[in-house]
């Protein structure tokens, strides 16, 4: 009986490669995966936690510092469509080495720079070489691994990856502070050069016969670029309160080039991104509660360092050392996960007690903080974080891919990676945007205030009250926040125990 004919655009690629044989394997293929995939998270949780230094260092707006956020974010989306096309000309493993190379070149590139204008080139090249490791490592573990042996190299690789980044707070703050903004990245390419020394020693090419490129759509990658890095840049610096004609007219132009990429990819007979893998509910649903999760985890990353090293005064040593606390955690909960994740039961109601989890840590943190604790009586709300990653994200993605078909696969987990990096950036941006209106706005009250008083108290000394020291205000936005995103996580939990696709 013949198969129904599909169209062009749904018809799928012939896989060009095979995976290796169980004995040529490496041994630790999946650690060395997972820490690869640590490169690209260190870019953007490292000049997170150092925001403020490298304002202060560059002499940056805050308006700057978006840029430095948006940059690598929209040049690493606009890498992910070109992933599969490459591939078939040349090994993952190739891809891999080549895309750590750029970002190094890029570290170094933004370490040496002195200014927005040489930082923007250097930004690019990070974004261009490290936006892609995520998704060129999982795919060359999906591809290359035989199916017996996947699961025990996907645990290594979520080892891997979680505890890649556990210490990079930590080292972070450590650095930054005995040497100052350029450490954050000199310290992403120390990083990036050891993976790099460890990819060519220690992976090996797939099985691969080189295809033709194809028909390549440069007028469609134009397009989608140019729309993720004005929707970025949009999303990032929108303040509703001041919504106007320009923010306006931004968005409308990345939503129009994003519809010309959505309707030429849907006419194209070999897309550079495949659409038809949207088309699955259950893929959907998947790729929602990934945004949802990278929305919090972003504003977080974030929100930490302003809460604990501005409000609190903890400094950024301790602040980075509460994060990787947090991160370390996490990574030692995941072997009695793995031990017991079969009697764990549903994995819908796992997910809502990661929102869960999420939300009553930062409320949590919120009582906390307001009692004026010092770092011992933090680390309750940071161990109750640790637990989101687990309950959270590495259940949705065992449940997102379960029906996309196995070649659909590379084009699957670009387009979550294109929502990551959308979401990550959008709510790190958003946040900061709000974090420094409203710590002004409070300010100017304080001042007001301070100002009112000394009228009527002309001998009274007022200034300690109200300007110099901005604890009280910044703890107050801070806590703001939280609630917040603790009640999103609420949201987060109810519509996963109502939702029916995703269990």
């Amino acid at each position: 009986m013949k198969s129904p004919a599909t169209s062009p655009v749904q018809q799928a690629t012939p896989l060009s490669h095979q995976p290796l044989p169980r004995e040529h394997l490496p041994r630790a293929l999946g650690y060395v995966l997972g820490l690869v995939t640590a490169v690209d998270f260190w870019s953007s949780l490292s000049v997170l936690l150092s925001a403020e230094e490298i304002q202060a260092g560059m002499q940056a707006s805050p308006s700057d510092f978006l840029w430095i956020i948006t940059l690598y974010a929209g040049s690493g989306i606009a890498t992910l469509p070109l992933i599969e096309r490459a591939s078939r000309r040349w090994h993952y493993r190739n891809l891999i080495a080549s895309g750590i190379a750029l970002y190094l070149a890029g570290a170094l590139l933004a370490a040496m720079s002195s200014s927005l204008w040489l930082m923007i080139p250097a930004r690019i090249l990070q974004g261009i070489g490290g936006g892609g490791l995520f998704t060129m490592s999982r795919v060359y573990l999906q591809l290359v691994t035989p199916q017996s042996e996947r699961p025990a190299q996907l645990r290594a690789y979520i080892i891997g990856l979680l505890g890649g980044v556990a210490p990079l707070p930590w080292l972070t703050a450590a650095l930054v502070q005995a040497w100052g903004w350029r450490a954050t990245f000199l310290l992403q390419a120390a990083f990036a050069l050891l993976m790099l020394i460890t990819v060519l020693l220690k992976l090996r090419a797939e099985r691969h016969t080189p295809r033709s490129l194809g028909s390549l759509d440069w007028l469609t990658s134009l397009s989608f670029a140019l729309g993720m890095m004005l929707l970025l840049h949009g999303l990032e610096g929108l303040e509703l309160a001041r919504f106007g004609a320009g923010q306006l007219s931004v968005l409308s132009l990345a939503m129009a080039c994003l519809g010309f990429t959505i309707w030429r990819s849907r006419q194209h007979p070999d897309p550079l991104l495949r659409l038809n893998v949207l088309n699955g509910r259950r893929y959907l649903v998947g790729l929602g509660f990934y945004g949802l999760y990278y929305l919090v985890n972003g504003a977080t990353s974030y929100l930490y360092p302003r809460l604990f090293d501005q409000a609190l005064g903890l400094g950024l040593s301790a602040t980075g050392a509460l994060q990787s606390f947090s991160a370390i955690v996490t990574v030692v909960c995941l072997p009695l996960y793995f031990r017991f994740a079969s009697r764990l039961g549903d994995r819908r109601r796992l997910i809502a007690w990661g929102f869960a989890c999420a939300g009553a840590g930062m409320l949590w943190l919120c009582f906390a903080v307001g009692h004026e604790a010092s770092w011992p009586g933090l680390l309750g709300p940071m161990a109750l974080k640790a637990l989101f990653p687990i309950l959270g994200v590495i259940q949705i993605a065992g449940l997102t891919y379960t029906e996309v078909p196995h070649e659909d696969f590379s084009h699957a987990y670009a387009l979550k990676n294109i929502v990551r990096l959308i979401a990550s950036a959008f709510s790190a941006g958003l946040i900061s945007q709000y974090w420094l209106i409203n710590v002004s706005r409070c300010r100017e009250e304080a001042l007001l205030q301070c100002t009112h008083i000394s009228k009527q108290m002309p001998f009274a000394s007022v200034f300690g009250s109200g300007t110099s020291d901005h604890t009280p205000i910044t703890l107050q936005v801070g806590q703001e926040i939280f609630i917040v995103l603790a009640f999103v996580c609420v949201l987060g939990a109810a519509f996963v125990l109502i939702q029916k696709r995703l269990r």
